[in-house]
């Protein structure tokens, strides 16, 4: 989401966290597979998970909290996110992203 890339090494290995969009266990029981995950860095992944920052269905990226939009997000290569999930996600904060789809964005 913010690309930061967080180097863990002097050789630079670099750290990152691997956030499930819906999240898996009760209630939510999101499949652990490749088009329910996002890279993030820890502070992202964070706010992601606390409903801070969500995705919509065209992959922009909201900071609810501000209610603008963050950034575009960067996806790699054949790495193709389902955006069922990206819904569910977003169901979990009810309120928090009407304002950002239905005003001028």
């Amino acid at each position: 989401m913010c690309r930061a890339r967080v180097v863990v090494a002097p050789e630079g290995q670099a750290f990152s966290n691997c956030a499930h969009i819906k999240a898996l266990g009760r209630p939510y029981d999101g499949p652990d597979i490749l088009e329910n995950v996002l890279c993030l860095c820890p502070n992202c992944h964070i706010r992601f998970d606390r409903g801070a920052l969500q995705i919509t269905d065209d992959f922009q990226v909201i900071d609810t909290l501000e209610g603008r939009k963050f950034a575009d997000l960067y996806r790699v290569g054949e790495h193709h996110i389902d955006v069922q999930y990206l819904g569910s996600h977003r169901s979990r904060w009810p309120g928090r992203m009407e304002a950002w789809l239905t005003g001028p964005n």
